[in-house]
């Protein structure tokens, strides 16, 4: 039997929302000893990591609503090196993450497209040319979506 994997599970982008949010909740509890500038920032930044994952889904949503099915593969599975700042203290603090991507490509009649998915958490245990499903943008086939793998 096989098991269809829907796109959105484990993304990134929503976590970090979540977690935002959940920070922002903390700094909203000790406010008096960080001060209102810093709950401020916090519920600002919060808010526009959800707002760019609102937006996201809403596109791809439409993708996936509007968008024409074809047929690709796997072309890889890999981790991706990503660092970023966590601390406004001091600048030298760096937190590296290293989510999974899947590259894939697709051919619409003599053209070849390549694509990579959103990130995720954990290994999406797909292989190296594993048919999947991908949802293209028929106005600009180079805009694509995984909408499911099977596995």
């Amino acid at each position: 039997m096989k098991k269809i994997h829907k796109f959105f599970s484990k993304d990134l982008l929503h976590i970090l929302g979540a977690v935002g949010i959940f920070v922002a909740f903390l700094i909203s509890i000790a406010y008096k000893q960080v001060g209102i500038g810093a709950l401020i920032a916090a519920w600002l930044i919060a808010m526009a990591i959800i707002g760019v994952a609102w937006i996201t889904d809403i596109r791809k949503a439409d993708l996936l609503k509007n968008g024409k099915i074809v047929s690709g593969k796997v072309n890889a599975v890999k981790r991706v090196h990503i660092k970023f700042h966590m601390s406004t203290y001091h600048l030298a603090d760096e937190d590296v993450i290293y989510p999974w991507v899947i590259r894939y490509q697709y051919k619409i009649g003599k053209d070849t497209y390549y694509g990579q998915s959103h990130w995720f958490w954990f290994n999406p245990l797909v292989s190296k040319g594993t048919p999947i499903k991908v949802t293209i943008d028929p106005q600009n086939p180079e805009r694509s979506i995984v909408a499911a793998w099977e596995s």
